[in-house]
Parts: C-alpha cells; sequence; structure tokens
C-alpha cells in the first residue's frame, strides 16, 4: 500500500486544498481486507494488547461493506484475544453532519416537504406558471407537497454540486429559464424562513453555508473505504478539514492519476480503461426466467468448490430478484436479500394501499378487494361469527364473502352509500360486513386535524387488525416487521414541527401516510446458510470468492442520468454528462474489482427485463478492446448457452429426476369411487356430454364458478334477465293481450321490474346498458307475441316444474315423483319450463325455451360428424318431451310442440323456431339418456380428452380466482350421495 496527498479544484468560483491522504490498496484482493488490515495498524497506542479503534471515524458506501467491515475487525480481536474498541462507522451520506456543528435541528424529508409546499401554495399563479402549466388547487393537499416533494429533489441535486439556486441563475439564459430560476430562489428564501420560524434547518443550505464560511470541521480522524464516487459539496467541505482523512482506494499506485485527491474517481480517465474479462466469464441468456436458471447452473457449478457462505448471488435490477428467490426455493437453496423489501412490499403496504382505494371510491368493488386482505378478512370474520345464531348451521350457512362476491357477480352494485336490492338474499350479509368496516375505518372520520395527530389514528386503526401480531413480534416474519417499521414511523411523526403541520382531510392525511410507509425499509434475516443476494452498488466491497452477475444489461449498469426539467439547458447538459461519466467510471472500477478480488465470477447477460422489454448488452462491454468488444456481444446475441439439467439434493435422494423438465404445481381433484348424484336436472346431462370430469366438479362436489372481477352481465345472465321478463309476463293480466304496442310496454315495466328486484338502481352502467339492449328486443319479441295471440295461442304456464320429490314444493300436497327407472333403480329427474302454450281452438300444446340467441333447436342439439352423421350435444328438449305427462298436459308427448322462442339480437332471428327431429331421432337420444344416467351412477368421470369450448373451470388451472359450493337450496342443484 502506497499514499498520496494532494490540491483539487471545485467547480464553480471555490477553491480548496484537501487534506486527504490516499492510500491504494491494489486490485488483487477484496478492499474490505486491506481495510481491515490498515485500519488495525492504527491501533491506539495507549494499550499494544488491545484493538482500539474508538477514536476513529469510518465511512463507507453501503450498510452491507459496514456489517462486513465490523465483523472482519471483531473476527481479527478475537483472533488475537485482544480487546476490540469500535470505531464509530457512517454511510457516506451521513458524512456532511460529520463536518460542522448544525445551527439548529435538521429538517426531516417530510418536514422539508412541507415547508416548501407550505412556501409554494402561498405563491401568487403567475409565478407558480413559470414551474409547473397547472398549478394544483387551493385545498388540494397531494398535489402541492408532490410539487414540493420535486422541488426538494432539485435543491438535493443542485447543493450536491456545490451550487446554489442563486449560482443556476447565473447560469441561466434570459427569458423563460431566468424568470423560472428567479421564483425558484426567492421560493428558497422563503423556504428557509420557514425552517427557521420551526427551529429546524436545511442539511445542504446548512452545509453549502459553512462551506461559504470556511467552517467545516472534524474533531476526530476520517476514513473513507471506498468512497470513490463523493459528492462535489461533500469534496469542498473535506477540503476545510484540518482532521486527518484517509482515502482508502481500490487500485495500485500506478493507477494514482485516475483518482482525485480525495480518492475519488476522475471519469476521463476510465473512458478508455479496459476490464480483465474473460470470454468464458459472460453466459448469454434471454428473459429473467432464463436468467435465473442460469444463476441456479452457475451455484450449481460453483457448489463443488465452494460452501453457501463463499457465493454471492448479484443483481442489476430489484425486478430480478423474486425470479432468482423463486428458482433457489425450487431447488431448496436458501437465500438472503440484503436490498431486504420495503412496507409496500408486504401485507402492511397492500392493506393501506386497498385502504385508500376504498376510502376514494366507496365502491362494492373496491370494498371486497379490502375484505380479502388477509388481516380484514379476520376482523370481519371474527365479527360476523359473534352475531350468527349458536343454532345456525355451518354447512347449511353461505358464508360472508361467497355472498358479497355473489352479490358483486350478480347484481354489480357501485356505491357503497347506496342501498342494495332489498330482494337478494345477499343484501343483509353484504350490509353487516359494510357496517363493520365503517366501524373499524370510524376514526377516520373525524374533522380535519394536522398530520401527527392523524398519525396517531391511523396508528389506531392499523393496531385493532394486527393487534396478534404486534403481541408476537416474530423476528423473521415480514409482516410483523412492517408492523413494527410502520408503528414506529407514525410514532415518530407525532413529533413532527407544529409550525410546520396543518390541519387536513382525513383522505389526504391517509393518502400521504400511506406514500411516507410505503417506502420504508425492511431487512432480511441473514444467517450462515442462506446465499446472499446483493444489489450491484454492494458487489465491488464483497468478499465472497465466488460471484454470479445477473442482468449485465443497458439500462441497469450503467444507470443513465435522468434529465430534470426545472435546469437550464445548458447546466443540464453538463450535469447529465457529468453525471453519465461519473456512473460508468464507478461501474467499470466496481467491475474490475470484482473480476480481480476473486477466484470465480460469472456475468449473465440477458436479452429481456421482467416485464418483456428488450435490455441490450451493458456498455461496459466496450470496455475492451474493438475485436473483443464485437466479438462477445455478437456472441451473447447468437449463441446459446449448453443446456444443464439441475436437481436438488432431495430429489436425487427420492429419484425423482425421471422429468424435470414439466412439475404438476396443482392437479385437479381426482373423482371418488362410489360419490355421484342421485337427481339430475336437465342442464346436467349436456353438461355431462361435454366432459363427465367438469360434470363431476358441478354436480358431484357441487363447485360452479364464481368471479367477482366481470363488469358486465355474462351471456347467461343476460338470459336471465330477458327470461325474467318474460316470465313476469306471463304471470300478468296482459299476457294474452293482442296489440303488440300494449304488450311491448308490459314487457318492458316488467323487465325494469325485475331489473330493479335483481340489481336495483345502484348497479354499474353496463348493467343499465344491457337493459336497454334486452329493452330493444323485447320490443320485437312484442311483435311476435302478438302475431303468436293472432294465431290463437295462449300462454298457459310459465316456469313450470318437476322434480324428484313426493310432494309439489308450493302447496306441499302429494305429487307423483319424476324420475327414471333403468335397470331397477330409479333416478330422479329436474325440470323447468319457460313457457307452455295452449291452442284451445286446436287443442293443440308447444313446449317453448326462451333463448338470447339466434340458432335453431337442430343446430344446439345436433352435432354433424365428419362421416356424415350426427350426434346428440344436448337433450334438452328429448327430455322435455319425457316429462310431459309428469307436467299434467292431457296430450300424447308426439303430439306436443317442442321448440325455441329465439330472442336474438338481430330482429329477424326473433321467432319462434320449433324442433324437426324424426322418431328415430327421439330413440337415439333416449339411449343416450339411459347411457348417460348408466355411466353417472358407475361414477365414470373422465376428463374429455378435447377437453370443452367454453370453460367454466379454467381457475382449476390457475387462470382464474375462485369456486364456491352450489347452494342445495337452488332448485337447478343436484342431490349427491
Amino acid at each position: 500500500m502506497e499514499s498520496t496527498s494532494g490540491k483539487r479544484e471545485t467547480p464553480g468560483s471555490r477553491s480548496v486544498a484537501t487534506r486527504c491522504e490516499r492510500v491504494f490498496c491494489g486490485w488483487d484482493e477484496p478492499l474490505l481486507q486491506h481495510a481491515a488490515r490498515w485500519l488495525i495498524e492504527q491501533r491506539g497506542t495507549g494499550s499494544s494488547a488491545a484493538l482500539d479503534l474508538s477514536g476513529w471515524d469510518v465511512v463507507l458506501p453501503s450498510s452491507r461493506a459496514i456489517t462486513r467491515l465490523r465483523e472482519k475487525l471483531a473476527e481479527a480481536a478475537r483472533a488475537n484475544r485482544c480487546e476490540y474498541r469500535s470505531p464509530r462507522f457512517y454511510l457516506v451520506g451521513q458524512l456532511p453532519g460529520l463536518l460542522y456543528r448544525r445551527p439548529a435541528e435538521w429538517a426531516t424529508d417530510f418536514e422539508q416537504s412541507l415547508a416548501w409546499a407550505r412556501v409554494l401554495s402561498a405563491t401568487d399563479t403567475e409565478s407558480l406558471k413559470t414551474l409547473v402549466p397547472t398549478p394544483p388547487e387551493p385545498d388540494a393537499t397531494a398535489p402541492w407537497l408532490d410539487l414540493a416533494s420535486t422541488l426538494r429533489r432539485l435543491w438535493t441535486k443542485v447543493a450536491a454540486e456545490n451550487m446554489t439556486f442563486a449560482e443556476v441563475q447565473a447560469k441561466t439564459e434570459a427569458g423563460a429559464e431566468q424568470r423560472r430560476w428567479e421564483v425558484l430562489g426567492a421560493a428558497f428564501d422563503l423556504y428557509r424562513r420557514e425552517l427557521q420560524s420551526a427551529e429546524r434547518c436545511d442539511p445542504y443550505a446548512a452545509a453549502l453555508d459553512k462551506v461559504a464560511s470556511g467552517q467545516c470541521r472534524a474533531s476526530r480522524p476520517i476514513v473513507l473505504v471506498g468512497a470513490s464516487d463523493l459528492s462535489e459539496m461533500v469534496k469542498a467541505m473535506l477540503g476545510q478539514v484540518a482532521a486527518p482523512v484517509t482515502a482508502l482506494v481500490a487500485a495500485p499506485q500506478s493507477d494514482a492519476d485516475r483518482f482525485d485527491a480525495t480518492g475519488c474517481l476522475i471519469p476521463e480517465r476510465w473512458k478508455e480503461h479496459r476490464l480483465p474479462l474473460g470470454d468464458e466469464q459472460l453466459v448469454p441468456a434471454t428473459g429473467v426466467d432464463d436468467q435465473s436458471r442460469a444463476v441456479i447452473e452457475a451455484l450449481a457449478d460453483f457448489g463443488q468448490e465452494h460452501s453457501v457462505d463463499a457465493i454471492t448471488i448479484g443483481v442489476t435490477d430489484p425486478s430480478q430478484i423474486e425470479p432468482i428467490e423463486n428458482h433457489c426455493r425450487l431447488m431448496k437453496v436458501p437465500t438472503y436479500r440484503h436490498m431486504g423489501w420495503t412496507v409496500a412490499e408486504t401485507s402492511v403496504g397492500r392493506l393501506l394501499d386497498l385502504l385508500v382505494t376504498y376510502r376514494q371510491r366507496r365502491t362494492w368493488r373496491a370494498l371486497a378487494a379490502l375484505v380479502r386482505h388477509a388481516a380484514v378478512y379476520q376482523l370481519i370474520d371474527r365479527s360476523w361469527n359473534s352475531s350468527q345464531p349458536k343454532t345456525a348451521s355451518p354447512k347449511r350457512s353461505k358464508g360472508w364473502l361467497t355472498s358479497l362476491d355473489q352479490l358483486l357477480s350478480e347484481a354489480f352494485p357501485r356505491g357503497i352509500d347506496h342501498p342494495l336490492p332489498a330482494t337478494r338474499q345477499e343484501t343483509a350479509a353484504a350490509n353487516q360486513v359494510r357496517d363493520c368496516l365503517q366501524e373499524w375505518l370510524a376514526p377516520l372520520d373525524r374533522s380535519a386535524r394536522p398530520i401527527r395527530k392523524w398519525s396517531q389514528v391511523l396508528l389506531e386503526v392499523l393496531e385493532s387488525v394486527y393487534a396478534d401480531t404486534i403481541e408476537t413480534e416474530a423476528i423473521d416474519d415480514p409482516t410483523s416487521l412492517a408492523v413494527t417499521a410502520t408503528r414506529r414511523v407514525l410514532l415518530e411523526l407525532e413529533n413532527l414541527s407544529e409550525s410546520l403541520d396543518a390541519p387536513i382531510e382525513s383522505l389526504a392525511a391517509l393518502e400521504l401516510l400511506t406514500n411516507r410507509i410505503a417506502d420504508i425499509p425492511l431487512s432480511d434475516s441473514a444467517t450462515a446458510e442462506k446465499i446472499e443476494i446483493l444489489g450491484w452498488l454492494d458487489l465491488a466491497l464483497d468478499d465472497a470468492p465466488a460471484l454470479v452477475v445477473c442482468g449485465l444489461n443497458h439500462p441497469y449498469v450503467p444507470e443513465a442520468a435522468a434529465s430534470d426539467p426545472y435546469l437550464p439547458s445548458s447546466l443540464q447538459s453538463a450535469l447529465s454528462q457529468r453525471v453519465n461519466d461519473r456512473r460508468y467510471a464507478r461501474d467499470v472500477h466496481a467491475m474490475h474489482q470484482m473480476l480481480t478480488s476473486r477466484s470465480e465470477v460469472r456475468f449473465l447477460v440477458g436479452t429481456h427485463s421482467a416485464d418483456g422489454s428488450p435490455t441490450p448488452p451493458s456498455r461496459l462491454l466496450a470496455a475492451a478492446s474493438p475485436d473483443d468488444a464485437a466479438r462477445r456481444v455478437c456472441g451473447i446475441l447468437t449463441e446459446h448457452r449448453p443446456a444443464m439439467s439441475v436437481v436438488s439434493q432431495d430429489a436425487c435422494m427420492e429419484d425423482q429426476v425421471a422429468d424435470q423438465s414439466h412439475i404438476d404445481y396443482f392437479r385437479p381433484p381426482p373423482s371418488q369411487p362410489g360419490r355421484t348424484v342421485e337427481t339430475l336436472s336437465v342442464t346436467a346431462f349436456s353438461a355431462y356430454l361435454a366432459c363427465p370430469y367438469r360434470f363431476y366438479l358441478r354436480y358431484v362436489l357441487g363447485l360452479r364458478p364464481l368471479d367477482d372481477s366481470t363488469l358486465e352481465l355474462a351471456a347467461n345472465q343476460f338470459g336471465d334477465l330477458v327470461h325474467g321478463a318474460l316470465e313476469y309476463f306471463g304471470e300478468s293480466k296482459a299476457k294474452d293481450e293482442p296489440d303488440p304496442d300494449k304488450i311491448a310496454a308490459e314487457l318492458t315495466a316488467q323487465l325494469h321490474r325485475y331489473a330493479s328486484e335483481y340489481y336495483g338502481d345502484n348497479t354499474a352502467s353496463t348493467v343499465q346498458i344491457q337493459v336497454r339492449q334486452a329493452e330493444r328486443r323485447l320490443k320485437t319479441v312484442a311483435l311476435r307475441q302478438a302475431e303468436r295471440i293472432a294465431q290463437g295461442w295462449r300462454i298457459h304456464a310459465v316456469e313450470a316444474s318437476v322434480d324428484e320429490l313426493d310432494f309439489d314444493r308450493k302447496t306441499k300436497k302429494p305429487k307423483q315423483p319424476t324420475g327414471i327407472l333403468i335397470d331397477g333403480k330409479f333416478t330422479g329427474l329436474r325440470g323447468r319450463f319457460d313457457r307452455i302454450d295452449y291452442h284451445p281452438e286446436l287443442d293443440r300444446w308447444a313446449i317453448l325455451d326462451y333463448k338470447t340467441h339466434g340458432h335453431l333447436p337442430e343446430k344446439k342439439h345436433l352435432k354433424k360428424l365428419p362421416d356424415g352423421s350426427v350426434q346428440w350435444v344436448d337433450l334438452q328438449l328429448p327430455l322435455y318431451r319425457r316429462f310431459i305427462p309428469d307436467l299434467g298436459i292431457p296430450a300424447d308427448p308426439i303430439d306436443v310442440e317442442l321448440g325455441y322462442f329465439n330472442v336474438a339480437e338481430k330482429d329477424a332471428e326473433t321467432k319462434i323456431n320449433l324442433a324437426t327431429f324424426t322418431q328415430s331421432q327421439f330413440d337415439q337420444a333416449d339411449e343416450l339418456i339411459h347411457d348417460c344416467v348408466r355411466k353417472i351412477r358407475d361414477c365414470q368421470f373422465e376428463s374429455h380428452p378435447a377437453g370443452v369450448q367454453y370453460d367454466d373451470y379454467e381457475m382449476m388451472f390457475n387462470e382464474s380466482i375462485n369456486t364456491v359450493p352450489v347452494d342445495d337450496e337452488c332448485e337447478t342443484s343436484e342431490v349427491s350421495r
């Protein structure tokens, strides 16, 4: 190690001499090992037996580097069996605070934003328009804070370059830019006064004041370890420090001219640097999933020579972490993400997001999303269970969540502040859920108050749903960590400056606090058995012998500097270029350390990001000779790495290696021998013909799809709407009306009656449009009905039914059970009939089924095969024919007309279409009915190999979201045993 010292110039007008000793540590081993050795050599002279570094301040660029250096020093002390007194460790971002005496308490980021917001909201509109084309509304808290945060970040960026707003203004040209920076300068002066009146100070402004007055100082020696990218402001402050400053630089003495006097990189000197990179260290991959597999392959290779604690996984973008973790988990490889999480990624963050959405929209859909959160679900479930009668049977109870989902999927309600349809069974349960939520969130309904008071309110709301989590405080549970961190931040906000705090409304406070909480960092728990996942900026100071880096791609490394719309174009161009050059130099330097300080390193170069965006190879690959760079890029883009199968050790031990290319994450439940149904509905036969296994799911297991995410009536629900209107019409006094206009008026009235009963007035606008569409169709139905009346036909009955019971459901009088006797065994049958017509003059009967399509009965019942023959795919009308005696129709079934009353989208297709099946076809249908009954009795429920055209059970394969048991009380359900 060799040391030098020097002098530097800062940008702008100030020039300082930096009293900094540079110590060049070389490339051959990790910098932290050099740093530990160097610090040990600097031990205090008072006791040769002690490792006393308590008089030193050590500054590093990351918390991970601090942790590793602290561990190395402690290990050295234990190895030498000597007392260890640790130095004080700081992050680079904390360094400015060590170099001056603050004039007042530092304002937090939030307090700075509040001060900026107050100044901006008091600024006249014309001045504000130089900053934003449309200033926020006077009472809009969140937009003012957003604008304030933007200007706070702008000030941070300018101050980091060792400049003030006044100095930026001096560099602007006349015109709009000059006026903008005049406004910003005046606003900044007012901002500082706001902080001063609150007995706070801006840390950057205070630092620049000390630099300008030459008052920067340090009371203890400072050691900079790997701090190769300090801001210009920090360099200026170090230039005034009289205490010893030492920079430990990861480079040999021969590269001293590439570093400035503080040990920072000189970007221009690194543009032509060539990395010691070998072709074998670059691994091509495609998307993130393939990159994750490549990481597993590298781990398997490294594992032959290295233990888990000697391997590190590097990522260049956070989106790569979860896919890598998932692949590692499948391979039974535990991982530790040093970056940790944010509260936004945890249960607490999701709850707050859902809560904000619910309070903003106040819709049933937002409520349904909120109550699905585990913590809220438990809260409501406890309330629900405590309110249910003790005699209620859990088996017969539908459950509050199922009721809510059915309400949303069938009635499509909108605002929670409007009444639900009183006739729906689900209304009472939904109202109870809403009231429970309202009681929980009642504290948020209070009047406007300061933010520090709202933090107490939100804390009260969260503690009521996370009481069990707070009590247990599991250190490895992300939810517990998030709750603890959230409580800490909310309690800290109670100390917010009273003069900066101001009363705001509940929703604005909730949005503001949610945004603050979302960014709270949470740390993962590291153990020796876990492989560490580190971000790019942590890799240079990592000391693991084996490293695999995922995503050596643009735009991840080097990361391009984003432009700032407020900076003058001339200054913006200079700053952006300087930042880009600094980042390139930083990343080239870091990659050089990775390549030379460890035994094995691989860089994965993908083609696409997690969202599918193309990701070209990183510019760092150009840090080579032109021939090498061209060859490597071409190879990465055109070549594929050799195929490799990696399995976990457990899989090898269990001999489960036969087919690793396919994993059954979920397998639908197999049919259970002996479990079938004793009663069948008409629609059950067509379901069995389509797919016996899906029949089993619906009619034996009692599962049917339930999707509360739809925003409009499905085809079957639209059919129910039309059926409902026609049923009510058939029961009305106008059913024999010959005038088409009066028929149309009655149909319209009955349509809106049905819609009001089942959907209410608070239904989705899409449903209201569909009601109008149904109204248009019914006007054509009125014409066809008038023609039917003119022909002498009359509606005899609507919604007549037959079932397997020996008594009538309504009258409770005895009746003949409906069913089929096959092989000496009775199977019950159920059916409902939309409409039965009678012609008194001709003594003729007709059974009609309403359909909201224009197809003929033959097309829906028969399927033409390639050989020209036909097969039955629907047995509805043949089954209706069998039920005619049970309906009490005094006619030979052969003489009863069967058909559709098509209520089609096209007026020309809206008409009655009678079936023209031959007796031979009916005989074939009877045989098929018998065959279906026998197979269902024998539990033959194999899945149809060709699948079905419209699959209601896609959710069984993770393509949908929910299933619920069929209600036993529904007349269309089956009776299972």
